[in-house]
């Protein structure tokens, strides 16, 4: 194809629906997470994802998931002892995290800690094909947006290059680590608890947003994670309404990708970052998924569940960075009071 302008915004609205129509088609073991990791891969930054980090994130990913459905399958009948070693997990996550937030090992720690947990814990899946699963969809992730960048090259940059932000690390205490890895654990045992069908997500979310240890960066990502998935939900409508009158897979499909690509302006025209879109199209196949597979009535539903579920992970991870905050008016009053009486 010829190099224009907006192949840039068209790979990424493209490419990771027709991922996501023709695992639907064919079928696949873990729906929404190929189509979702492609997305990623396409807002990474104008260019196209290096080998190596599709191979290691591959790697790591198998290798996590494994370590977990091993510990799942161990522990199965000692609940107490295998939430006791979640936590662990957990608190040597966010302890990675604070030397460095976008820490690849520990973000997929997290993903995949949370994935295996609620599949053993709360819908009783055999965990033991998941690892596997989880790196063939990787690849083909990987594959698709290589292939996009080869048919469809070039174009605009559908962002501004992202430019380091300075950081103010004020969450590096012990104990801050050590509440943020006890929220992150309740989070996860109350919504398998609860038996929510969206424990997978708000646990992640609440984790990704406590993760940073500069608490305003921390509460950007949360503020921006429900803005997505808020402006996805809106451009997933006609697709839902596209169910009530029973469309064909061909209607389906060409709904999509016009509001795909809708979308994808609408964002440019924000200038909205790269982190920003990645969230909006991760977001958007999700809430897709549930128009294709499901009637008018359950679809609505099942997305209105993800944008509450969503919204509720963001408030709660923003309540305990503003428990964590650190009260510096006070400790400067008090420094001062100090400095007065010994004057």
């Amino acid at each position: 194809m010829f190099r224009r302008p907006g192949n840039a915004i068209i790979r990424v609205a493209v490419f990771p629906v027709l991922l996501l129509f023709w695992q639907h088609v064919f079928g696949t073991e873990i729906p929404l997470l190929g189509p979702a990791i492609c997305a990623v891969f396409l807002c990474t930054s104008h260019k196209p994802p290096p080998l190596m980090m599709v191979i290691l994130m591959a790697v790591v990913l198998f290798i996590t998931a494994w370590f977990q459905a091993s510990l799942s399958n161990l522990l199965l009948d000692n609940p107490i002892v295998y939430y006791c070693m979640l936590f662990v997990v957990f608190y040597w996550c966010m302890l990675r995290c604070r030397i460095n937030p976008q820490d690849l090992l520990a973000t997929l720690l997290v993903v995949s800690t949370a994935m295996i947990a609620v599949f053993s814990r709360q819908k009783g899946i055999d965990v033991t094909q998941v690892p596997l699963a989880l790196m063939e969809n990787i690849f083909i992730a990987g594959f698709v947006a290589y292939l996009a960048y080869f048919l469809v090259p070039g174009g605009d940059p559908i962002a501004p290059t992202p430019t380091p932000q300075p950081s103010e690390p004020k969450h590096t205490e012990v104990w801050h680590i050590v509440v943020k890895a006890s929220v992150i654990l309740l989070v996860l045992i109350s919504s398998i608890a609860l038996n929510l069908v969206q424990s997978t997500i708000v646990t992640i979310t609440v984790a990704l947003i406590l993760k940073d240890p500069d608490p305003i960066s921390a509460h950007s990502y949360g503020i921006r994670r429900f803005l997505a998935t808020l402006a996805g939900f809106l451009f997933a409508l006609p697709v839902l309404m596209m169910s009530v009158l029973q469309t064909n897979l061909i209607g389906n499909m060409g709904i999509v990708l016009t509001c795909s690509l809708l979308m994808g302006v609408h964002a440019m025209n924000k200038n909205a970052s790269y982190s920003t879109i990645q969230l909006l199209y991760s977001g958007f196949v999700v809430l897709v998924y549930y128009g294709i597979t499901q009637n008018a009535g359950s679809a609505f539903i099942e997305d209105g569940k993800r944008l509450f579920s969503i919204m509720g992970a963001v408030m709660l991870g923003i309540f305990v960075l503003i428990l964590l905050q650190p009260r510096s008016t006070t400790v400067t009053t008090a420094k001062t009071k100090k400095a007065r009486r010994v004057t």
